[in-house]
């Protein structure tokens, strides 16, 4: 590692490890929870994920806003703790129960990731940020990926998902307590982010509506396998290739706005038509087409924040929030619809996150020819 403030990142990174190591595994035993024990419609689940985004949407750019009027580790730290209420979601009765506690505590977690981006630009020099919003990304979905894998054990067992569900309430606690003692977080005295700034929020957007919640790919995969552990693996696989790859990406010398076009929205369009056209094939063909979405999704995570901390001067909380505002938008009007298209067809909306994603890519090409 390079970076001359390494300490600062690494408490800020190992504390998104920490917070994924928790509700990660609430984010895939949701769809398990809600359509599989609830007995609830896919298009409910859809619209519960469709709340937790849009609703998110709002929260993300009130959190950027708190955060440079008041400092983003005050936001930060306030965002973490309430994510904890995720956990809840385990003493939860029904799937109308189960929605409000999750939509809560994702709402929260909306609350603190643009702070939290902040904090980590503010500790970092312009020239190390691709490595550091990497090295964040990669250790935050390293966490995720060991949250599925006691998810999936523990759906193998037989052991009742809600105490899974409150287990996660110990790695929550953890993570808050390492961004409570990081060195960073100050208030902002920076000036607005650039108006070129907005074709990145807008692009998010369209990458947004293709941004499915994860939970339409594990359900896929339980329609074609009938196992609940074999459908959580999905989520497992995404979540590997995407740690993996977000720290390569963050190391390589790739420009960030070709990164993002091709690595991250391409991609990610040629993924999911994959699942819309290979799926029947078995579970062999899902796996594969999670790792090929994780690599995507490792790129927009690592080039989005990478180039708004550039249009934005010292990683700007308002212009973090813009970018989670924006991305949230889009997975409003993509999970929506994506629910309602799967009650009909899993094809349809899987073409429908296809498209999306490939205007994400068009609209990032077009700004690199524009120069």
């Amino acid at each position: 590692m390079t970076l001359k403030n390494k300490g600062e990142v690494l408490k800020i990174s190992f504390s998104a490890f920490f917070a994924d190591l928790g509700y990660q595994a609430a984010v895939g035993a949701l769809p398990i929870l809600l359509v599989v024990y609830f007995k609830a419609p896919v298009v409910i689940y859809g619209i519960v994920e469709a709340l937790n985004y849009g609703g998110g949407s709002l929260i993300s750019l009130l959190g950027g806003y708190m955060a440079d009027k008041i400092g983003s580790k005050v936001i930060a730290v306030i965002g973490n703790a309430l994510i904890i209420i995720v956990s809840f979601t385990g003493l939860s009765q029904n799937y109308v129960e189960a929605a409000i506690l999750f939509v809560a505590g994702w709402w929260s977690r909306n609350f603190r990731t643009p702070a939290r981006r902040a904090m980590l630009a503010e500790v970092t020099y312009e020239e190390e940020r691709k490595e550091a919003y990497g090295i964040l990304h990669s250790l935050d979905i390293a966490g995720a990926m060991l949250a599925v894998t006691y998810l999936t054990l523990s759906l193998y067992f037989n052991i009742w998902i809600g105490y899974v569900l409150l287990f996660t309430a110990v790695p929550l606690t953890i993570s808050t307590l390492l961004l409570l003692i990081a060195k960073a977080g100050r208030k902002s005295t920076a000036r607005k982010p650039k108006k070129t700034a907005l074709f990145l929020v807008i692009s998010t957007m369209f990458f947004g509506f293709s941004q499915y919640s994860f939970g339409f790919p594990i359900l896929t995969a339980y329609d074609f396998s009938h196992k609940t552990y074999l459908a959580t693996v999905t989520y497992g696989v995404f979540l590997g290739f995407s740690s993996l790859f977000g720290y390569i990406f963050g190391k390589i010398r790739l420009e960030s706005y070709k990164g993002l076009a091709f690595l991250g929205y391409l991609l990610a369009s040629i993924a999911t038509l994959g699942f819309a056209l290979l799926s029947s094939g078995g579970l062999i063909f899902i796996y594969l087409l999670s790792a090929i979405m994780g690599i995507a999704v490792a790129s927009t995570e690592t080039f989005e924040p990478t180039i708004m901390s550039k249009l934005s001067p010292e990683g700007l909380g308002s212009g973090m929030g813009a970018l989670s505002f924006g991305r949230s938008i889009g997975l409003l009007i993509g999970n929506s619809l994506m629910g309602f298209l799967y009650q009909i067809s899993y094809v349809y909306a899987y073409l429908f996150a296809s498209i999306m994603s490939f205007i994400a890519f068009l609209i990032v090409i077009y700004k690199v020819r524009e120069g």
